[in-house]
């Protein structure tokens, strides 16, 4: 990444030798580092265990949850513990960022068939219905969702 600085008109770019010299010279941030290291190997394991004995459709919906935990985790921190940190909820965005997580967890949520709304054209039939209407040219004739065609 490169940052520039409108003082000096140069640029700035990573450095990675200076990035580890600072972990080793300041252990809090070699902390930090290595935090964030095992909370993202944590998080990966955990995923994989629930697609593992779940399905993929609750791994999907444990990661929009994600959002919506991490913003109310924040919002308590600012008006519980401290205002110094956290995030004020923010009267113009907020109900707009609500908004989007609704509409992010509802379009998951008919995506992989968990609820069913009748009002909503959907290309696939309800879960559980096992078939649905080929065409018209093909009345009476249906498609069993593996593949396989039975007519009549």
């Amino acid at each position: 990444a490169v940052v520039s600085t409108q003082s000096t008109g140069k640029s700035l770019h990573d450095d990675a030798i200076d990035a580890l010299a600072q972990m080793y010279n300041r252990w809090p941030i070699m902390i930090f580092g290595l935090m964030y290291l095992l909370s993202i190997a944590f998080y990966n394991f955990f995923g994989l265990s629930v697609t593992k004995s779940l399905t993929a459709v609750h791994r999907t919906l444990i990661d929009a949850c994600r959002t919506i935990l991490v913003w109310a985790i924040d919002l308590f921190i600012h008006y519980a513990i401290t205002t110094d940190y956290g995030e004020k909820f923010d009267m113009t965005y907020g109900f707009l960022q609500l908004g989007g997580f609704v509409m992010l967890l509802l379009g998951t949520l008919l995506y992989n068939e968990i609820i069913y709304i009748a009002c909503i054209a959907s290309p696939r039939p309800p879960a559980g219905s096992g078939y649905t209407e080929i065409s018209a040219d093909f009345e009476g004739s249906q498609l069993p969702l593996d593949g396989s065609l039975r007519i009549g």
